[in-house]
């Protein structure tokens, strides 16, 4: 027979599970969200968020999946006119960002995402000059392009960048210093409108060589995920240069995976899924879009010797990376119009995968 202690733990936990379901019920099927949270996030059916370790539990309807994290306390919370922000504290995760119910960043990982989403068009441009975050109001996109000596100009154009700025300010500092930056000029902007009006003064067209696209959930920011947009957006964007969105997650929403790329098709000739490990975003598994008329994430030559140059200290991002990220599993690659090979490198001498690759 089980112990007393144990009998006790494991009733609590048939409970807790009953209302964890009953919640999810009512939310799924009654109020038709498609990510929640509760205990200690938007229910707070617990009491008092600044008590210890309090479940917050984030829901994918779409999925059937719940991921849970065990919060210390809520630190920050405010409705603006766009959006719920919220701030948590993690014993493991460090403070962790939460947007209309939706896990954004944690302090702990939050550099996987910003690096790849950065790193991976500036290594095709070792001087670029100027560069453009259409999202990302926390900075982390930013801030990773900064890292980039030869940027001139950042612009950042976010609808809410007041709030998220203020935000970051208190609860994520180092992020904030993209915003103190003097080659940064941020805007509290709707990205549609804002690329609207730039495109009414001619010595703004095609003068962008690198553009970040740091959403929310793919579909959210509706006025950002239309044909027309992506015209638009691109009509500010250098010959040669290179678009990086963030997509989905590449397991578990596949379709939507193949639906951006199948959209941003008709507009760039090279167009390319790319992943990574982001292990707080549900699934773990995230994906970006690759978009360019002249740099093909393979067959383009990158100066790695530029980018060691630089000195610039990553945590996830390297070299190596770089090409894997584009190599994807066969369930999504054969899923997909155009998938990159490793076939499709330009070995040589000199490559890095040169030695340690083989075909």
């Amino acid at each position: 027979m089980l112990p007393t202690f144990f009998k006790a733990a494991t009733t609590a936990s048939v409970v807790l599970a009953a209302l964890s379901a009953t919640v999810y019920v009512v939310v799924h099927y009654f109020l038709g969200l498609q990510h929640v949270t509760c205990f200690g996030g938007t229910f707070g059916l617990f009491g008092d968020v600044s008590m210890a370790s309090k479940p917050f539990i984030e829901y994918q309807v779409q999925r059937d999946v719940a991921y849970l994290f065990g919060m210390t306390r809520k630190l920050y919370e405010m409705e603006t006119n766009f959006q719920h922000i919220e701030v948590y504290a993690h014993r493991y995760f460090g403070h962790v960002l939460v947007i209309d119910g939706s896990l954004q960043i944690t302090e702990r990982d939050e550099v996987n995402y910003h690096e790849m989403t950065a790193h991976i068009p500036m290594a095709y441009f070792p001087d670029a000059k100027k560069v453009l975050v259409i999202g990302g109001g926390d900075g982390g996109a930013l801030l990773q392009l900064l890292m980039h000596p030869n940027v001139e100009t950042a612009h950042l154009v976010d609808i809410d960048m007041f709030a998220m700025r203020d935000m970051v300010a208190a609860y994520f500092p180092y992020l904030h210093s993209a915003y103190l930056d003097p080659r940064t000029r941020a805007f509290a902007y709707d990205g549609r409108r804002w690329v609207d009006e730039q495109l009414e003064v001619p010595e703004n067209h095609h003068s962008y060589e690198v553009v970040v696209l740091d959403s929310t959930d793919y579909g959210a920011a509706e006025s950002l995920f239309t044909e027309e947009f992506y015209k638009q957006l691109k009509n500010l964007m250098a010959t040669t240069s290179i678009l990086v969105a963030n997509v989905d997650s590449p397991s578990w929403n596949l379709e939507t995976v193949i639906a951006v790329q199948l959209l941003l098709s008709k507009l760039f000739k090279h167009v390319y899924i790319f992943h990574s490990n982001q292990p707080t975003f549900l699934s773990g598994h995230y994906s970006y879009v690759f978009c360019s008329d002249e740099i093909h994430p393979m067959k383009s030559p990158i100066d790695w010797n530029r980018w060691a140059e630089k000195k610039i200290t990553t945590y996830y991002y390297n070299e190596d990376v770089h090409y894997a990220s584009f190599v994807l599993p066969e369930f999504i690659r054969s899923s997909l119009l155009v998938g990159s090979r490793l076939k499709d490198l330009p070995l040589g001498e000199k490559h890095p995968f040169a030695t340690r690759v083989s075909l």
